[in-house]
């Protein structure tokens, strides 16, 4: 896999709350559900790090438990999210490995909304 260098000391800019998937003015983030954006730092499709910001009070668009084929990695950096199966609310700092097939969520993003750390690592 090919990395390429990048460096910034904040976070870029996420997308205004209510901006359209697909929007120009969204760009470099992208719309991975409503009200959930992804900022690619490096990697590809199998292989990646990424910032994910959910707006505030977004809630993941599957209402069941997500499983996926691969090794996540997570790591809250501001405001958070809360596992509706749970009952439990994930703030600043937070971090969590989910391995293959592990059952978590589905979310709801708290009134200041998140934005997460994210490593996707192919088992």
């Amino acid at each position: 896999m090919s990395f390429s260098q990048k460096e910034f000391t904040t976070p870029p800019p996420h997308p205004a709350v209510g901006t359209p998937p697909g929007s120009k003015s969204a760009l470099p983030w992208y719309s991975i559900a409503p009200g959930v954006w992804e900022f690619l730092l490096n990697g590809n499709t199998q292989e990646k790090a990424v910032l994910h910001w959910w707006e505030p009070n977004a809630i993941s668009q599957q209402s069941e438990q997500i499983t996926h084929t691969y090794v996540e990695e997570v790591c809250t950096l501001r405001g958070g999210l809360e596992d509706l199966s749970l009952g439990q609310s994930w703030g600043i700092g937070a971090y969590a490995y989910r391995h293959p097939g592990m059952k978590h969520g589905p979310y709801r993003a708290t009134n200041e909304g998140c934005l997460q750390f994210v490593k996707i690592i192919p088992e």
